[in-house]
């Protein structure tokens, strides 16, 4: 008998057990992986080696990625593919958002196997839906635009609003905004040439009356695995994210009443496992590796800056080869 392929996306190690367990008594082959972006990098192997898959399971609360971010993801790259959502957690507003996000199946804990197989039997066989190899993920190729962050300091007597202004109406100047913390302004410059960037920096920022130090940090695009590039590319097409354009970014939750700059300084060779899962962290809309000060810029925004704060502590901070975080919240200059 051919046996079929789960794939659970689930954190429970108890709950991977006896899954794994009763599926495979039941005929079923099952892979667990307990965080969104192991599942993410398990599809892309599958695919990748041309391999049958099934059915996936996927629990609403992951330690990396929201589960109902990570279902709009997995179906708008296989959207043959059943995806069962389950939860320990349910509520009606979670059932909504799970079939809004076109999921087969929800089904809440605790469950038996056979209500699971029972709902896999239910699911209507679709002509392609078990090969995952089949959609093209790759990724389209990155334009000639370089970028940097500048982050700078001004003087106690310096006129913070004025400065803002004229930094803002620059050329090169994608965005810019008043911080708080080690600096009190953080800038993201683009042009086709570094040199550019830094004519920019030496003729006209550091002219700027009142700036007292200036961080000069470029953007550059991380070594990672094939298979890493093709998921955050993915990523970008499911949520609608520009790649390589983080004015887009930064606007897409404008709506959002808390943002903050989070600098990370890590062990470079964990970046592999660091940068992606950084990257797919649900309130993180633009995440950049850069070289100087420090190693990753991210943006994050939510609905206020103590979420913002919890998920640093519950997400960022006890990631592997994080070695120091430094959040910056956005100030509302017509605030200060």
């Amino acid at each position: 008998m051919n046996e079929k392929k789960v794939l659970l996306i689930d954190d429970e190690t108890s709950l991977q057990r006896s899954l794994t367990m009763g599926l495979l008594q039941k005929g079923y082959q099952t892979e667990s992986c307990d965080n969104g972006m192991n599942g993410l990098k398990a599809l892309e192997a599958f695919k990748k080696k041309q391999t049958p898959l099934h059915y996936v399971v996927l629990d609403v609360r992951l330690p990396d990625i929201d589960g109902i971010k990570l279902l709009k993801v997995i179906k708008f790259n296989y959207p043959e593919l059943p995806v069962v959502v389950i939860t320990g957690y349910g509520s009606e507003s979670t059932a909504a958002d799970a079939r809004s996000e076109k999921a087969d199946a929800y089904l809440e804990k605790p469950f038996t196997i056979d209500e699971l197989t029972k709902i896999f039997a239910e699911i209507p066989e679709k002509t392609s839906s078990t090969d995952v190899a089949e959609k093209e993920t790759a990724e389209a190729s990155e334009g000639k635009a370089v970028s940097a962050y500048v982050l700078m300091n001004f003087s106690d007597t310096a006129n913070l609003s004025d400065v803002y202004q004229e930094m803002y109406f620059m050329d090169h100047v994608l965005y810019c905004d008043a911080i708080k913390g080690d600096f009190d302004m953080a800038v993201l410059l683009q042009a086709e040439k570094l040199s550019e960037l830094h004519d920019l920096v030496e003729d006209k920022i550091k002219k700027l009356p009142g700036v007292k130090d200036i961080c000069f940090m470029p953007v550059e695009s991380p070594l990672l695995p094939e298979s890493v590039n093709n998921i955050i590319g993915t990523v970008d097409k499911a949520l609608g994210r520009e790649k390589g354009n983080p004015e887009t970014a930064n606007n897409a939750n404008f709506w959002k009443s808390a943002s903050s700059y989070v600098f990370l300084e890590i062990e470079k060779e964990k970046l592999e496992n660091i940068y992606p899962t950084l990257y797919v962290n649900e309130q993180v809309v633009s995440c950049d590796f850069t070289k100087g000060k420090y190693d990753i810029v991210l943006l994050m925004q939510g609905a206020s800056f103590a979420e913002i704060d919890r998920n640093i502590q519950n997400k960022i901070k006890p990631l592997d080869g994080v070695l120091r975080i430094k959040e910056s919240p956005i100030i509302k200059l017509f605030e200060m």
